[in-house]
């Protein structure tokens, strides 16, 4: 009775702190201090801090939030390690790669030549990883990390080392570019399972390699089913067939911002069946490469 009652208590006080704002409010009745990426990234982190508060998350409200005090404290404040938190396996290695190249970045000078891209890009990073440990809400998934490759890449496209030759002109001739035309890959997989089969890493390896090809490339990844289960079922499998595709795709050089994802669940078969039927060769995802 006694431990009960004393967890009764916790639970009360806590609850109590959650209302009250908890470190969301201490961070909040602080003002940005130090260079201009730490400004940036306090005021990040506070953004951050409140949408987690406001969906209920108070634990990772208050890690944003002591991340923006420190901030505006003049600290040091490193992108989250993705090896400390419980992701899924096929997501920790893409997750690994992007800090990398955050990194990377930061090293280079980003934090002092593009202070605000780069705060955009250190949160955008440490809000995917949040949402990729959660891994219940896709669109936010998405959200955060499409921000981040867009801010990453804007630091990478600025700070790209110019060139100069100096006293020599060199003319090159003129090519006409060749034509590429659009490539389907296909990646199968086991009755109701989102896992490809194995020898899929190939085709998905073909298929990125063949992204290479294009100046401004576009990658469809679409997921199907066969026709066993409910329509809302089999779109949900598409989706996580789809989805499992693109991470091994991204593991292999596939840029994030170049993929669409889509599932058409027992829509468009390979094989035309009736309904509740079995049919390995539509338990598949269709990889389609274009671009200019």
């Amino acid at each position: 009775m006694k431990n009960t009652m004393k967890f009764a208590i916790v639970g009360a006080a806590s609850l109590i702190l959650a209302a009250c704002g908890g470190k969301l409010e201490q961070a909040e009745k602080l003002s940005p201090g130090g260079t201009e990426f730490q400004q940036a990234l306090y005021t990040g982190y506070v953004d951050l801090a409140k949408a987690e508060y406001n969906e209920g998350d108070y634990i990772d409200s208050d890690r944003f939030a002591e991340k923006a005090m420190a901030a505006t404290r003049g600290e040091q404040v490193d992108p989250y390690h993705p090896e400390e938190w419980h992701l899924p396996a096929d997501r920790e290695p893409v997750l690994v790669g992007a800090r990398e190249r955050l990194m990377a970045a930061l090293g280079a000078g980003a934090s002092e030549e593009l202070p605000l891209v780069a705060a955009r890009a250190q949160t955008s990073f440490d809000c995917w990883v949040q949402e990729q440990e959660e891994n219940r809400q896709p669109k936010d998934i998405a959200a955060c990390r499409d921000a981040f490759i867009l801010a990453i890449e804007e630091i990478e496209t600025a700070m790209a080392p110019v060139v100069v030759v100096q006293e020599k002109v060199v003319v090159m001739e003129k090519k006409e570019p060749m034509m590429m035309e659009p490539k389907s890959f296909e990646v199968n997989f086991a009755f109701d399972s989102s896992t490809p089969l194995p020898g899929s890493d190939e085709e998905i390896k073909a298929a990125s390699d063949y992204m290479k090809e294009f100046k401004d490339p576009k990658i469809t990844i679409a997921g199907y089913t066969d026709t066993v289960g409910s329509v809302e079922y089999n779109d949900k499998l598409g989706e996580r067939r789809a989805e499992a595709v693109a991470f091994m795709g991204m593991d292999m050089g596939m840029e994030p911002q170049r993929i669409i994802m889509r599932s058409y669940g027992k829509k468009d078969l390979k094989v035309q069946t009736a309904d509740g039927v079995r049919n390995a060769a539509n338990r598949r995802v269709v990889i389609t490469v274009e671009g200019n």
